[in-house]
């Protein structure tokens, strides 16, 4: 197996974009799929435009015709019959590695998360589609599971820490060790993924720049800031009591709360099978230096 041509989707999201200056500062070629209604721009890169509906004959085509081998997926994992379109496309062309929406807080290869957490048995869904298909053409896929987003986490309330109001939202008494991934962190898995091609076939992978505690990450930014925050204790099992009906009304602030809350309960990938830290080479991050990084102390 051999990946020299890669493309993104979603090139201009919250995870796209780093994911795309990754892509651009390593080896491969790089072509960006944007939508034929899209007002994005992608300078210094290799543009192909799709149709909006993504229409699987004309998707295969466009792969074809620029060759290429690898696809990373970075729409919401929500999207689930776009993954799918994109997905058959790819296999009817001949792409080697396909990447789905599996980015994210949650597993979603627990049972239990995906009982919790609709949106997380979407994207195992897809998974399993992917799955179904291996051994069909030369496609193979690789999910990466990188748990909160970790510097973007302090700039909302992903990590319960609301940072302009000084406050702590601590689940749980605090101490609960979770997983977390920068962004940047996110990118060069995904290149460093692409550069193993053969050992990440076919695979669950899981990262983490961070492994800390509420309690831990409270400390440092009481340290970086110089100021105490407010800390306001919280219990998991009632705060999901709470979100969780909103949420399967269709609340999304309801939604963004469960994954919130989840994400520190349920998310430490230390000893998750598929922890690919080793594997890909990824050294982890500083978090004094990362926070310092993330709300420009």
């Amino acid at each position: 197996m051999s990946i020299k041509n890669v493309a993104l989707i979603g090139g201009t999201g919250t995870l796209g974009a780093p994911v795309l200056k990754a892509l651009k500062a390593s080896s491969f070629n790089i072509s960006v799929l944007n939508r034929e209604s899209s007002k994005s721009t992608y300078p210094d890169v290799n543009v192909i435009t799709v149709p909006d509906d993504l229409d699987v004959p004309r998707l295969t085509d466009l792969f074809k015709q620029n060759s290429i081998d690898a696809l990373v997926i970075t729409i919401a994992g929500s999207h689930v019959e776009q993954q799918k379109r994109l997905i058959d496309a790819a296999l009817n062309a001949g792409v080697q590695r396909v990447f789905p929406a599996d980015f994210g807080s949650c597993d979603s290869a627990d049972a239990k998360t995906n009982e919790v957490l609709p949106l997380m048995a979407k994207k195992k869904g897809i998974r399993d589609y992917l799955i179904s298909l291996e051994g069909k053409g030369k496609l193979t896929w690789t999910s990466l599971i990188t748990a909160h987003f970790f510097d973007w986490g302090f700039t909302n309330l992903l990590l319960k820490f609301d940072v302009k109001g000084r406050k702590a939202y601590i689940v749980d008494g605090g101490d609960i060790k979770f997983s977390g991934s920068t962004l940047d962190f996110i990118g060069e898995a995904v290149v460093r993924i692409l550069e193993r091609p053969e050992e990440t076939a076919n695979k669950l992978l899981y990262i983490h720049s961070h492994h800390v505690t509420q309690n831990e990450v409270l400390a440092v930014l009481e340290k970086v800031t110089g100021t105490p925050f407010e800390k306001i204790h919280e219990s998991s099992e009632e705060q999901l009591k709470q979100a969780r009906p909103k949420m399967l009304e269709g609340d999304n602030d309801a939604e963004e709360e469960v994954v919130a809350v989840w994400g520190i309960v349920a998310a430490d990938w230390s000893d998750r099978k598929g922890f690919a830290n080793d594997l890909l080479g990824l050294k982890m991050l500083d978090l004094e230096e990362t926070i310092r990084k993330a709300i420009g102390a």
